[in-house]
């Protein structure tokens, strides 16, 4: 699967793409619990409860289901003006 980090998200992370191996079907909350512990920078980051997550481009909850073929994109707040 493609791992997408947006914004500040990206510098935490290391990275703007991630390719990450998954045979089998997860959950989102499956998914960040493992990114989490493989990227270190990441702990809290992506649990705190305003990133939101979309799947292949389709905002999704934590309880959906991730496949190994899916893009899976994280967006911080957004601020504007």
């Amino acid at each position: 699967m493609t791992v997408r980090f947006f914004a500040q998200l990206k510098d935490v992370a290391g990275s703007e793409t991630l390719s990450f191996d998954m045979n089998l079907e997860c959950t989102l909350k499956q998914l960040i619990a493992q990114l989490e512990e493989t990227i270190p920078n990441l702990k809290g980051a992506l649990s705190a409860g305003n990133v939101q997550v979309a799947i292949n481009q389709e905002f999704a909850d934590l309880d959906a289901a991730v496949k190994p073929k899916d893009e899976v994109a994280f967006l911080p707040p957004f601020s504007g003006g």
